[in-house]
């Protein structure tokens, strides 16, 4: 990268374009595996959903043949015509046992445009049908073109290859399908009804399942009966090798071409449906969204070079005349930059860089006296901060030397309140904003020592802390205020002895519970109302100075600044019984 940074800029221009352009390169035949991976699922997904209505379609060709089939047990009269013989009748039985007959078969084939002619042959040597004069050897043509029967208890089905036929001197092209028909209550066969179809008919209702891009095959034994392209060759061989697959999908090859081909065999006419769609079909249509575009991609190439091309004559050659001119400059390390001095028939791009290095150059002058005055007000607040400094200092020597004379002269109290009042000064001024929950405790046991001097025999203070609770840092200057408040509303108006607890605990989720609780006067349920209103305001919107408890709601915002929301205090109490404020914050340690 760096010795490409070096090069010009053409160079540096041609090398990312060439990048862009190979980068783009594998986009695009990463776009074109995918799409053709994409295409060809969807092919097959589109075959099997054609197949599975050309399979129901052929259903729905052959639903009524199952009407003739059963036709002797639907109609009783039918059934005792095919028992009866010929011979033992009248004539007049025998017309109208005929006239009866072939009746029903004319209607039946009139209903179905796909069957042309309906023949019955009796174990009797009866004939009926709606068209019964060439019937013999209409039956016997049948016969001759068998390829499929299949044959089990009372059931017989023979199935013919397609072949040329005539029904009342018409040539047709023929599928006959056979049924044995046998009654109910034996096992003794009574006719065999041969069914002549219009396989015209058919392949024009299969012509809706193919178009120019896939073609259907319909195969027997013998190989091809119906194809949508007349020149398709394929083998029933490598059919069969694919219907054997677990998906029933695979590669048909024929004239040099691969097909996707999806096979489903109706096993009642032993036929194999087969749909193709030639690889190269989806192929070439991938193809042609790809090739489109590549053709964008080459055009908005071309532009980006251009527009570069022209974006960088424009760049470098102002840049080039300000070089020239910054050669004229010389900057020391001890001498101010100099502004830059240039003729007035500069190029508009010259002009503007040489008034913004100008500006500049002003700017650095006044930061660097600006820079001057900052620092020596910093000198002066330091000054000034080391003088603050001394008051703290002399004031709290002053108490230690307070507490020196009052135990030399025996004035233990005094003694004891200037060494208080000195730890509670030093607490407040000396260290950080953190500090360890026992010293919290110690300089609150110094206030409330302080407190019992001048309140004496008013209040008890007990301490319930845990031990373990002691190492916790937490805000400085929380409890305080907090016992603070618990004596001067609390216990010291009150007229009997107060007791103050302050017990502390971590509960399960390694949170710190600090209680302050007294038996002191408690707050109305007024002032308590608007004091837990005070303190769900947020803490961009401040304390009020008019509001009550003001020292808890300072802490309470404190802890949340510092913690979080979820931190804080809260109060209960009840009027002339108690009033207990807890205080909520995460457990955490100090460092190692």
């Amino acid at each position: 990268m760096k010795k490409i940074a070096r090069l010009p800029v053409w160079w540096q221009l041609f090398i990312g374009l060439a990048c862009s352009f190979l980068f783009s390169l594998i986009v695009i035949c990463a776009s074109f595996f995918i799409d053709v991976r994409e295409a060809e699922k969807n092919n097959w997904s589109y075959l099997h959903r054609m197949n599975s209505q050309w399979e129901m379609e052929i259903e729905t060709i052959t639903k009524d043949l199952d009407y003739l089939k059963y036709l002797p047990l639907i109609d009783k009269g039918i059934m005792t015509d095919l028992r009866n013989d010929y011979e033992k009748q009248s004539l007049k039985k025998q017309l109208s046992s005929k006239e009866y007959v072939n009746g029903i078969l004319e209607d039946i084939c009139g209903i179905n445009p796909y069957i042309l002619r309906a023949t019955i042959l009796t174990q009797n040597g009866n004939i009926y049908g709606n068209f019964v004069e060439d019937s013999l050897t209409q039956i016997e043509q049948a016969q001759a073109h068998i390829v499929y029967s299949k044959v089990s208890h009372k059931s017989e089905e023979y199935i013919t290859d397609v072949y040329e036929g005539e029904i009342n001197m018409l040539p047709y092209k023929l599928l006959t399908i056979a049924y044995a028909m046998y009654p109910v209550e034996s096992d003794e066969k009574l006719a065999t009804i041969y069914i002549d179809l219009d396989f015209e008919e058919i392949k024009k209702s299969f012509s809706v399942f193919s178009n120019d891009e896939i073609e259907c095959c319909l195969f027997n034994k013998n190989g091809i009966i119906y194809s949508s392209e007349e020149e398709n060759n394929f083998l029933l061989e490598d059919v069969k090798k694919i219907y054997e697959n677990s998906d029933h999908q695979g590669i048909l090859k024929a004239d040099g071409s691969a097909w996707n081909a999806y096979v489903v065999k109706v096993d009642d006419l032993d036929w194999y449906l087969v749909q193709c769609m030639q690889q190269k079909s989806f192929i070439f249509k991938s193809m042609k969204n790809i090739m489109l575009f590549c053709f964008w991609v080459l055009i908005v190439f071309v532009f980006l070079l251009l527009g570069g091309m022209q974006l960088i004559s424009r760049i470098t050659k102002p840049i080039s005349e300000f070089s020239d001119a910054l050669d004229q400059v010389t900057l020391h390390k001890k001498q101010k930059p100099q502004h830059i001095q240039l003729e007035e028939d500069v190029p508009k791009e010259i002009s503007t860089m040489v008034s913004g290095y100008n500006d500049l150059v002003s700017r650095i002058e006044e930061n660097i006296i600006l820079a001057y005055k900052n620092e020596i007000s910093q000198k002066k607040t330091e000054l000034q901060m080391l003088q603050y400094q001394i008051n703290p200092h002399f004031l709290y020597n002053t108490l230690n030397i307070v507490s020196a004379l009052a135990k030399l002269n025996g004035i233990d109290e005094i003694s004891e309140i200037s060494e208080c009042l000195s730890h509670i000064f030093h607490y407040n001024v000396k260290g950080g904003n953190i500090v360890q929950l026992k010293k919290e405790l110690e300089n609150l046991q110094c206030y409330v020592k302080i407190q019992s001097m001048r309140f004496p025999g008013k209040f008890d203070v007990i301490y319930n802390v845990e031990e373990d609770m002691l190492t916790c840092e937490m805000l400085k200057f929380i409890l305080q205020p907090l016992m603070e408040n618990a004596m001067e509303h609390g216990v010291i108006p009150c007229k009997r002895r107060g007791r103050i607890e302050v017990t502390g605990k971590i509960s399960s989720d390694h949170i710190a519970e600090i209680s302050i609780c007294d038996n002191g006067n408690g707050i109305s349920d007024e002032m308590l109302q608007r004091l837990h209103q005070e303190l769900k305001k947020d803490l961009q919107q401040g304390v009020n100075p008019g509001s009550s408890g003001i020292g808890l709601i300072n802490v309470h915002q404190r802890i949340k600044n510092y913690y979080g929301e979820e931190f804080g205090i809260s109060v209960e109490s009840n009027q002339g019984e108690y009033t207990c404020v807890k205080v909520r914050f995460p457990v955490l340690r100090e460092e190692v």
